[in-house]
């Protein structure tokens, strides 16, 4: 029999029926996660100017003036580089971020900040990976490959600097630990830096919670979405529940291990439906990074938090549970998890209230970077508003001039 909706009166003024603008930029930021259209709204893309073309080549060691190339390398792998006329001998590696895992495969919209880039006069390689969704291994491995590749392709950079959003954010921190002889420094914008597992404890409380407090009203489970499923239909149904019982929010918001960041009632609506929104887009993705295995892990903890015990039973009575398996534990600890022992310079910046990567994340990673001691060489900037990846081209040309001032000065910049 179909269980009632909890409902608790201490949040009942929390959030008052949300207007359906407010509904589609819900769907629409649950739709795009942290895919490459969602950086390319962060970074509006402008139309490239092309001033050469290949595929292959050799010989550009040489080559004068501007250069723009493109080619395939891999499994699928894209790539583009772009060298401007007058080069100062540094290299960009941009790393971009989580893509739909039913999208094409692509390059990243990175247009202004490319162009912001070149009239530096740094020069710049982006890649697609060979596969979309929760590609970490893919990206970090195939990332690895674009310095060599801008190599064999151009010349030898003075200087090579990391540069991601999101995903790319944590691909950036592991490369920049495990390789600090190729990096010169790394700039990390909402990044996963306090790794997945942390990341996916944060969706797959929401998710069971949702599913506890709202029954019956998402499709699937945590770790079986049907085939078909359309996550705008889904999220749409989510709102309805949400704004007919707004009260569960709360009970959300108290009992999950990473709390959802908001600063109102509406930026809580948004944060809970984005996190059901990437999980329902994702899941089955991640679950065929393990043959099928769980990455979420809740059996034997109890939901706790200031609300009645009755209330607390039941939702813990009523939770759906699971068990992580350790072949699932050890491939995020192996591909998605830094480790904080950096030797290079690291600037990581982050929004406030971060409805994707919550900005916990960067406390964990400054634990992490203490405990080898290298608090030095890191560096991290709060946002101050909502928002994942939420920030400016100014605002990440601003850091990464900073970036660059500090690996060439070796003086850390000031908050």
């Amino acid at each position: 029999m179909k269980k009632s909706a909890v409902s608790y009166p201490f949040m009942g003024s929390l959030i008052r029926r949300s207007s359906l603008a407010l509904l589609a930029l819900i769907a629409l930021a649950a739709l795009a996660g942290c895919s490459k259209k969602d950086a390319a709204s962060i970074l509006a893309p402008t139309t490239p100017g092309a001033v050469a073309h290949a595929q292959a080549a050799t010989g550009l060691q040489q080559a004068t003036g501007p250069l723009h190339l493109e080619g395939t390398i891999g499994p699928g792998v894209l790539w583009v580089i772009d060298r401007p006329a007058t080069w100062n001998g540094d290299l960009v590696v941009w790393l971009h971020g989580y893509s739909n895992p039913a999208g094409p495969i692509a390059l990243p919209s990175i247009n202004p900040i490319r162009d912001a880039l070149l009239a530096r006069g740094y020069a710049v390689i982006t890649s697609s990976y060979s596969e979309n969704g929760y590609a970490v291994k893919e990206a970090t491995t195939q990332s690895h490959q674009l310095r060599g590749l801008f190599v064999a392709n151009v010349a030898q950079p003075k200087r090579t600097y990391l540069a991601g959003v999101s995903l790319g954010g944590l691909v950036g921190a592991l490369l920049a630990e495990k390789y600090p002889g190729q990096y010169d420094g790394s700039l990390l914008v909402s990044g996963v830096l306090g790794g997945s597992n942390h990341e996916i404890r944060y969706i797959g409380d929401i998710r069971v919670l949702f599913d506890a407090v709202y029954p019956g009203v998402l499709p699937g489970t945590l770790t079986d979405i049907p085939a078909g499923t359309d996550v705008n239909v889904a999220i749409g149904k989510a709102m309805a529940a949400i704004q007919a019982n707004p009260n569960g929010l709360g009970i959300i918001a108290a009992l999950a291990r990473v709390k959802p960041e908001y600063s109102s009632g509406s930026e809580l609506a948004q944060t809970v439906l984005t996190a059901i929104g990437f999980q329902l887009q994702g899941a089955n993705d991640l679950l065929s990074r393990a043959h099928g295995h769980s990455f979420f892990d809740n059996h034997d903890h109890t939901y706790t938090g200031p609300l009645p015990a009755a209330l607390l039973a039941q939702i813990n009575a009523s939770v759906a549970r699971y068990s992580a398996t350790p072949d699932a534990e050890n491939y995020l600890q192996h591909y998605g998890q830094p480790t904080g022992d950096l030797s290079i310079p690291v600037i990581s910046m982050h929004n406030a209230f971060d409805p994707v990567v919550p900005c916990c994340h960067e406390g964990l990673y400054t634990e992490a970077a203490s405990a080898h001691g290298a608090r030095d060489h890191l560096l991290q900037r709060k946002v101050m508003r909502y928002g994942h990846g939420a920030v400016t081209p100014a605002e990440i040309m601003a850091s990464f001039d900073d970036l660059t001032t500090w690996v060439e000065t070796g003086v850390k910049p000031a908050n």
